[in-house]
């Protein structure tokens, strides 16, 4: 996979991701691993959200899009999992989804817990848009961002103390599935691992060397919304996530 310029994507046939730029989003990092892990070649196509050229281009408004010719898009991270694992299985590349019924149910059921709605990484936005709204843009999102999202992302005051316990909640949840483990279905890897490792960026950033193009101001914006919380990251999290990179994904991080 290759980033390309939105005229290069437009004048190009065949198949495209359009991603966040400047930041390890969660849910654009967690796209572009699973097409690199079943070696699933697309053009990368960046998009911020003052970029309406990209935006008008894609026909969405948020990212990850992922455009298949002939296809409506797909904007959902289940359903980008679901067209890899069928155009994988065609091309005989490994499954990211157990077999097992119960495990894909649960694999989809705790996916859902770190990148749905208010899911680990929802509930973290939210406390670093509450940061940026009560210090005025000093700590957490600068203000103008931070008012952006909150009408974007449901944000409300009394919602805050819910999602840091949904945080808390969810790192021991999810340090205990890892306890002991390689992988969190055992022994091979899944989408699940994939979803742990990418969904932790925000709350324990990787170093400016392995995730060099990180814009400073997501830096300081989790590093200061609510710094307890980034030093209780269990370490075992920590470890799996460095495990994923450095074994199935690609290092440093482009963005």
């Amino acid at each position: 996979m290759r980033f390309v310029t939105l005229e290069e994507a437009r004048a190009a046939t065949g198949l495209k991701l359009v991603v966040a730029a400047s930041l390890p989003s969660p849910w654009s990092e967690a796209a572009k691993a699973i097409l690199h892990v079943k070696a699933i070649d697309a053009l990368l196509v960046r998009f911020a959200s003052t970029d309406k050229a990209v935006r008008e281009w894609m026909g969405w408004h948020n990212v990850p899009v992922l455009l298949v010719p002939g296809e409506p898009i797909r904007t959902h991270w289940a359903e980008i999992l679901e067209w890899a694992e069928r155009i994988g299985a065609e091309r005989g590349s490994p499954s990211l989804v157990p077999a097992a019924d119960d495990d894909r149910v649960r694999l989809f059921g705790l996916a859902h817990e770190l990148l749905g709605d208010s899911g680990l990484v929802w509930s973290g936005r939210m406390l670093v848009i509450h940061r940026g709204l009560m210090t005025e843009g000093k700590e957490g999102f600068p203000l103008r961002v931070a008012q952006y999202l909150a009408p974007k992302y449901g944000y409300a005051p009394e919602r805050v103390d819910a999602a840091a316990a949904r945080v808390w909640s969810l790192f021991e949840r999810f340090a205990q599935l890892l306890d002991g483990k390689t992988y969190a279905f055992g022994g091979a890897l899944t989408a699940l691992d994939l979803y742990i490792a990418t969904a932790i960026a925000p709350f324990a950033p990787m170093s400016e060397a392995l995730c060099p193009d990180t814009h400073p101001i997501v830096r300081h914006a989790f590093a200061t919304a609510m710094p307890e919380l980034s030093k209780a990251v269990p370490p075992v999290l920590v470890a799996h996530r460095d495990r994923i990179y450095e074994k199935h994904l690609e290092l440093p991080v482009r963005l």
